[in-house]
């Protein structure tokens, strides 16, 4: 469920980023232990970009940085909002503008500059994994945040034009043998 070609987000856009992954005290012993021998973290870090009163994106970052990850996806004419993340410095000469509001500090708005859409947006997003899917595979992670932004995207037309717009962009067929291959 995902938009084949999607436009990059113009105007006025929030971008944060949120991490997915289960608590380490919720796993068993030996999955704990093979986590801690390989030095890292459970988490994945997805990143959320929110047009103010448009679409929203959700992408894994993989390898990428936050600024590649922005630029593949935002228009270079839109104002960036985000927090004060170190990975957002610089934004400001790529793009018509970036303002950044300092949570550390307690500032979450100083005027237009906030990121409530884009948290507003990651509650939907976790409260689809909790609730519905329970848990997730950082492996299909990609898929769940195509899918959330697909139903935030298009929340506000009718089902029957979801159902045909969807059906329209079928690619074909996800065989079984292909989804689990890594």
């Amino acid at each position: 469920m995902n938009d084949p070609k999607p436009p990059k987000l113009e105007n006025i856009v929030e971008v944060d980023e949120t991490y997915v992954g289960g608590k380490m005290e919720n796993m068993s012993r030996r999955r704990r232990k093979k986590w801690q021998e390989r030095g890292i973290d459970n988490k994945v870090a997805v990143m959320g970009m929110v047009e103010r009163d448009g679409k929203a994106k959700l992408k894994v970052i993989d390898d990428k940085t936050f600024k590649q990850v922005v630029r593949k996806n935002v228009s270079k004419d839109a104002i960036i909002m985000t927090d004060a993340h170190l990975g957002y410095i610089g934004l400001r000469d790529e793009f018509a503008g970036h303002e950044a509001v300092n949570h550390s500090i307690k500032e979450y708005k100083r005027g237009e500059a906030h990121t409530n859409s884009v948290e507003g947006f990651f509650s939907i997003f976790k409260r689809t994994i909790y609730g519905t899917y329970h848990s997730i595979s950082p492996k299909h992670l990609h898929r769940y945040c195509s899918e959330t932004a697909f139903r935030f995207n298009f929340r506000k037309i009718t089902d029957a034009d979801r159902f045909r717009f969807t059906i329209s962009n079928v690619e074909g067929r996800l065989k079984y043998r292909e989804l689990i291959k890594k």
